[in-house]
């Protein structure tokens, strides 16, 4: 008998030794968990994750951040605005957030001046920044204000038929200068046939499609602001070069009396005047990127080689091999446009390229990760064969308005902002042949219940006959 309790000693004795060695598993499991913290977003949109823009940009924080989160007990939004906030948390550790209830807590909002429910405050070494909303977009956007010491400014030049950003039909550019607006850059519209020149802290000038040729005066003040270390994106249409031909041939950049065509764009349901970039050259502005870009009515540009001394070229976007430069206005207006030899230009061929001025070979290959860049004072220009794929009507269209911003993100010094934005969640209709949908009525209208009354009967007769 005691042989038997010492037995069921041991037993119990074991299976408490395993009860504490599972929960101290559990605990250190738990403990792992919470001091490194991990998710996987496999959502097709990634729904449950940031950008890449905004974690470069969360990242890139390297002071304490504090949110206050505006919300009432039981608002329906507080819970999504909750998963955001982890997310961000997350993603930078000086990131803190709390949630006040401004009923309850009305010192609090009166002191960051909240008036409306479901905003945001946020606060960093005595400078605050209130967002109107919990949405990626504007957490984001307030965490780069908050963090920058000044605002950017962009100018496009007005007063040569230039697209404009007052414009909201296809060809004007009010879209590409709300997204601008929305990343924190001061967008402004100038002509410089006014006599005030560039406004100061000018940091990137944007010409886009000018019909008009400029004047010498104009060429002379944008050579002077280059000089100075200014940055520009030229954009030129076909057969209207602006007045700046010859300035560009001084760079080394020629551009041609010609129009692009590129039939495999039919492929992709657009028009053989729309050219699809085929590569992208080794640079900051198109590293990593991938995505398709069009240029509705582009010409042809040839760079010198070697360059003109003091001159680097990069180029930075090249059509498909497909494509050709037609030379023959004539027969493309007629729909006869075909490649000939010797006269024509075979593609691949630059759609953009980025003249540097300096003494030194810019470096053109992406930066690496946590190696600081030095800030570059060389001027430098991008001449695009096209204007229109930054315009209303093309800016969404694949990446094209991915490129306009990378473009003027690194010109303005801002390389942190550079990347592709979040593709949205494809929405696939669910199509059924009239069979399918048949069936789909069928099946859960008439089988199933008539499946069901059968059980029912047969389960009846069954306990009747047993009876």
């Amino acid at each position: 008998m005691i042989a038997g309790k010492i037995n069921k000693w041991k037993e119990g004795s074991l299976l408490t030794l395993l009860g504490v060695v599972f929960i101290a598993i559990l605990v250190g499991i738990s403990l792992i968990v919470h001091r490194f913290p991990w998710r996987w977003d496999l959502t097709q949109g990634k729904k449950h994750s940031i950008s890449s823009q905004s974690q470069k940009i969360v990242k890139n924080i390297k002071q304490e951040v504090h949110i206050r989160a505006f919300f009432q007990e039981g608002n329906p939004g507080k819970k999504k605005a909750q998963a955001l906030l982890d997310i961000y948390a997350l993603a930078n550790p000086r990131i803190h957030y709390q949630f006040i209830d401004p009923d309850r807590q009305p010192a609090q909002a009166r002191q960051f001046g909240v008036r409306n429910y479901g905003a945001l405050v946020l606060e960093s070494n005595g400078k605050t920044q209130t967002v109107a909303a919990a949405d990626q977009e504007g957490i984001t956007n307030g965490l780069l204000r908050l963090m920058q010491s000044k605002v950017k400014k962009v100018v496009f030049l007005s007063g040569h038929g230039e697209k404009s950003i007052q414009d909201s039909d296809k060809t004007g550019y009010s879209l590409a200068r709300g997204i601008l607006e929305k990343e924190n850059y001061q967008v402004e519209e100038v002509n410089l046939l006014s006599g005030k020149g560039l406004p100061e802290g000018t940091g990137c000038l944007i010409i886009p499609g000018p019909k008009k040729p400029l004047f010498s005066e104009e060429i002379e003040d944008l050579k002077k602001f280059i000089a100075g270390g200014g940055r520009v994106i030229l954009m030129l249409e076909p057969y209207q070069d602006g007045g700046v031909k010859e300035w560009m041939a001084s760079l080394g950049v020629k551009l041609g009396q010609d129009i692009l065509i590129d039939k495999v764009s039919r492929i992709f349901g657009g028009d053989y005047l729309i050219p699809m970039a085929g590569s992208y050259g080794r640079h900051p502005i198109t590293d990593k990127f991938t995505v398709t870009t069009f240029y509705p009515t582009a010409r042809s540009l040839t760079l010198s080689s070697p360059p003109p001394p003091g001159f680097f070229h990069d180029i930075l976007v090249q059509s498909s091999p497909e494509s050709w430069a037609e030379t023959d206005k004539g027969k493309m207006e007629k729909g006869e446009a075909a490649f000939d030899k010797g006269k024509d230009l075979r593609g691949p061929l630059p759609l953009a390229v980025l003249v540097t001025l300096g003494s030194q070979q810019p470096a053109s290959e992406p930066k690496e990760p946590g190696k600081k860049e030095e800030k570059s004072s060389k001027g430098q220009i991008v001449v695009f064969s096209d204007s229109d794929f930054a315009g209303n009507g093309y800016f969404n269209l694949a990446g094209n308005g991915d490129l306009f911003l990378n473009t003027v993100n690194y010109l303005t010094e801002e390389e942190h902002l550079i990347s592709i934005r979040p593709a949205k969640t494809p929405v696939r209709p669910l199509s059924l042949t009239p069979a399918q949908a048949q069936m789909l009525f069928l099946v859960p209208m008439v089988l199933m219940p008539l499946v069901i009354i059968g059980a029912g009967i047969g389960v009846w007769r069954s306990r009747r006959k047993a009876r």
